[in-house]
């Protein structure tokens, strides 16, 4: 009940801020263009070990990110490039994050390329379920929650390679979720 407060809370701020700024003229996809670059920037900060700056730039990026959406309704303007711009962008910047950290630290390689695996699955997997009648998202470990524990990784980064290693689980367990959720769905399609 109380995660449902804080999701309604967040998606009429969100709204507000899309109306602002759609208001001002800004168009969503460019919205998206500065989740890409405050994105690279974190990498950049990462990948030079200036733990901090990242953090403050994966908190705009994810920021951002959860108002072009808005924008874009607000400003009537969703389309599918601007969906498809958007999920991409999520994926390039993170994937970046991972690939910073693995060249920061060789140990934290192994990991890494567990969670970007995984997480890409996951995606997969929700976007080919929707695409075939089935439930798209769900699960333990969604973007929010993987970009939650990079900004602790970093902020304590002795915890960063059980973190990686959490975030790959979770992910995991996340496409497993997916999976036999719509295994579920597309098999009671199949009676109807």
């Amino acid at each position: 009940m109380l995660t449902n407060q804080i999701r309604n809370l967040s998606s009429n701020l969100t709204n507000s801020i899309g109306k602002f700024i759609g208001g001002l003229g800004i168009s969503a996809n460019f919205v998206t263009f500065l989740v890409l670059v405050s994105g690279f920037i974190a990498t950049y900060f990462i990948y030079l070990g200036s733990f901090h700056w990242a953090v403050v730039f994966i908190i705009i990026s994810g920021l951002l990110d959860g108002i072009d959406g808005a924008v874009a309704k607000a400003n009537n303007k969703e389309t599918k490039f601007g969906a498809l711009f958007d999920s991409v962008t999520d994926k390039i910047t993170e994937i970046s994050w991972y690939i910073a950290l693995g060249l920061l630290n060789p140990l934290f390689w192994p990991p890494a390329a567990m969670a970007i695996a995984f997480f890409m699955l996951s995606s997969y997997i929700s976007k080919h379920a929707k695409a075939v009648g089935g439930k798209s998202g769900g699960g333990i470990m969604e973007r929010k929650e993987r970009l939650i524990l990079i900004v602790i990784g970093l902020l304590v980064i002795n915890w960063m390679i059980y973190i990686l290693y959490l975030i790959a689980f979770l992910s995991l367990l996340t496409c497993l979720q997916r999976f036999f959720k719509n295994y579920k769905i597309l098999q009671e399609i199949k009676k109807e």
